[in-house]
């Protein structure tokens, strides 16, 4: 690595932090697209659910494969050949027509998702300390709000104005922008040799530190699918101004994705996500008692889900050494995405096609904080068997 690398961290995980965006903005975008695109593909719009579904599991296969071989070649060519086809296959499904192709491709978009950015957070984060380390990490994760706030509303704009083949067309351009800025930013690592590769050993231990990510996000994402009906419900929120809605969640989310990073040195991982659990548990409140209003509701609601990720992000980023970072960020994606993906169908299985009542969101809410408090306490557990003497120290709270 040279050392302008190592003398510009930021400049790192900002370029990671792009391609978490187009990645995200990639896979996130398709869901309310397919409206248009169910029209030309004549099937129905609830076939949604199957190119997510194939996306995820697709993710998750390519994160297990991707973890028996990473360690052992160069991460930066292939995180750009990566790159350059998912903007091949995103553009390739811009100007298909048939639903069945479609699919074929969104499963090749999943594989090398699965792959992406385990690789790009590897070379991110080897040779960074523990506090460079939760800088970056929070900006990487800020992508995600930046998604809502800008990403979303300029693909369904476009997607308004021009059609959804030029949304795609424009994710695919996007795909290449940061292929640009992986080349230009990203350092370049050598493959370590299999002799020099200890086993990682998935034991007990290992998977509490897997895991952390896919729980904090957990308890989020039992809402998503049902969140414009919930605001619906709770709020009598209008379709026109739900926009304006997700884009207010997105700054609140932004924001606090960048301060956590400030909370965390101040008062530790633990504390920090202890207060993003309460934040996120008194939005569940505000809409189990109605109160409140739906802005106000998802300042909370999406402060609190991304103070949780960056927190439970930080800590088990401290757990593999240089070696085994490529491996262990591999796994840690296919936990992401199949955590993600029970966390996602389980709303449709509680409604069994109904259609969403009180009683089902309380039901859904109950779940919600149950899996929200789990949290910290699964938090603190996990960093009170930290080993003095590693790297991991810098984890434990002040």
């Amino acid at each position: 690595m040279s050392d302008s690398d190592v003398c510009h961290p930021r400049l790192c995980a900002h370029a990671v932090s792009f391609i978490q965006f187009v990645h995200a903005l990639e896979f996130m975008a398709l869901t309310p697209l397919f409206v248009w695109m169910a029209v030309d593909f004549d099937v129905p719009a609830t076939y949604a659910g199957y190119v997510a579904s194939i996306y995820m599991g697709a993710a998750a296969l390519s994160g297990i494969l991707a973890a028996r071989w990473m360690h052992r070649v160069a991460l930066k060519p292939l995180l750009l050949l990566a790159l350059v086809l998912l903007a091949v296959l995103t553009a390739w499904g811009a100007n298909s027509s048939a639903f069945g192709l479609f699919l074929i491709l969104r499963l090749g978009a999943g594989l090398l998702g699965g792959f992406l950015m385990s690789a790009a957070m590897a070379l991110l984060l080897t040779d960074l300390n523990a506090e460079q380390r939760t800088d970056a990490i929070a900006i990487v994760v800020s992508a995600f709000a930046l998604v809502s706030i800008v990403g979303m509303p300029a693909t369904l704009l476009i997607a308004v104005e021009l059609g959804w083949r030029i949304a795609l067309l424009v994710l695919a351009g996007l795909c290449l922008l940061a292929a640009a800025l992986a080349y230009r930013y990203l350092p370049s690592r050598t493959p370590t040799s299999a002799q020099q590769v200890p086993q990682l050993c998935l034991g007990k231990e290992a998977w509490r530190w897997l895991c952390l990510p896919a729980v904090a996000q957990a308890g989020s994402l039992l809402l998503i699918p049902v969140l414009i009906p919930v605001l619906t419900l709770c709020y009598g929120s209008e379709l026109k101004h739900m926009p304006a809605t997700f884009i207010l969640g997105g700054v609140a989310a932004w924001l606090a994705s960048r301060l956590s990073a400030i909370a965390i040195k101040k008062w530790g991982q633990v504390r920090t996500s202890e207060l993003g659990t309460l934040l996120l548990i008194l939005s569940l409140i505000m809409l189990a008692l109605k109160w409140g209003t739906a802005q106000g509701f998802m300042i909370l609601f999406m402060a609190g889900s991304y103070i949780r990720l960056v927190c439970a992000s930080a800590c088990s980023a401290s757990y593999p050494n240089h070696v085994l970072r490529g491996r262990f960020m591999a796994l840690q994606t296919t936990t992401n995405h199949l955590g993600s993906f029970i966390a996602l169908a389980l709303p449709s299985t509680i409604l069994n096609g109904q259609d969403l009542s009180l009683s089902a969101l309380y039901t859904l809410l109950c779940l919600m904080a149950l899996v929200a408090v789990a949290l910290p306490i699964f938090l603190r557990s996990t960093v009170a068997r930290l080993n003095p003497h590693h790297d991991q120290t810098q984890a434990v709270d002040h």
